[in-house]
């Protein structure tokens, strides 16, 4: 859990991060849009869009230092992990069992 909080000058790629870039904004957004459902008022209608940009643009504009500091690295984590939504493989799903 510690790598989480500090990866001690080193990318993290591990734990979490190995299905999505920014799990602490996936989570801000699932409670913004919980709380758009759970009260659907004037107010919340207007700050949920609004802080899932600014989330959005944070997540863009902390990538772009990643990839000041670690390069490469973190170019080619970017292709393989996304960066909100965990990719779903539907394969084991989709396999039929025989016996």
């Amino acid at each position: 859990m510690e790598k989480i909080h500090s990866g001690e000058g080193k990318l993290v790629t591990d734990g979490i991060y190995r299905f999505i870039r920014h799990p602490q904004y996936t989570g801000f957004g699932v409670a913004i849009i919980g709380f758009l459902i759970q009260w659907p008022t004037l107010i919340t209608l207007i700050m949920a869009p609004t802080l899932l940009i600014m989330y959005r643009k944070l997540a863009k504009r902390e990538e772009q230092n990643m990839i000041q500091e670690f390069g490469e690295e973190y170019l080619e984590y970017m292709k393989k992990v996304p960066r909100f939504v965990p990719k779903i493989h539907l394969t084991n799903f989709t396999k039929k069992e025989t016996n």
